[in-house]
């Protein structure tokens, strides 16, 4: 017998064209997962919403991805700011979030009378209200407390990139609270 007419111990060709193209798949899987992950922001913490035009002034627009509201004041400036208040984070037992006052909430005209002289100065003239249900909590468009004295909505750094579009960086929490008449007293996170 010839060494020749023995069968050769190498793969099938099929074994190997299917490990090539898993190796394929893998390695285009990962690397989408990496772009996709690079495009987010998560590796900064800086996440990029819409054009800033979208944002009529003097309203506000919950971000449900990212829990937070960004609010364009009067003045074209932006806000952004979270959805869970200091009581609420702090239990996390129960996660109220806080929610617009609708326009036909019956409440609503009697929260901004009684309310009125405690509206930040950005908020002056707007009928936008924010509010918790579990605690009650009473909130304006910027975020100020409202209803009594304690911390603010958590806000976070706004920019617009050079496309034009809003960039919210959620990596730098500012934390402020509200003591009478002065709105936006700092205060550690």
């Amino acid at each position: 017998m010839e060494h020749d007419d023995l069968p050769s111990p190498r793969p099938p060709v099929f074994l190997g064209c299917f490990t090539a193209l898993a190796v394929l798949v893998f390695v285009f899987g990962v690397g989408s997962c990496f772009v996709v992950f690079w495009e987010s922001g998560a590796d900064t913490g800086r996440v990029r919403l819409e054009l800033a035009e979208a944002y009529a002034p003097g309203t506000i627009q919950y971000v449900g991805q990212r829990n937070l509201y960004v609010a364009r004041l009067l003045d074209g400036t932006f806000l952004a700011f979270a959805d869970l208040d200091a009581a609420n984070r702090a239990n996390p037992a129960r996660r109220c979030r806080v929610q617009p006052v609708p326009a036909p909430d019956p409440a609503r005209p009697s929260l901004l009378d009684r309310y009125r002289d405690r509206l930040s100065p950005a908020a002056r003239g707007s009928t936008l209200l924010l509010r918790e249900d579990c605690n009650g909590a009473l909130y304006d468009f910027t975020g100020t407390r409202l209803d009594a004295d304690g911390p603010n909505l958590d806000r976070y750094p706004t920019a617009i990139d050079p496309s034009g579009y809003l960039v919210v960086d959620i990596s730098q929490r500012q934390c402020s609270s509200r003591e009478g008449p002065r709105t936006a007293i700092p205060r550690q996170c």
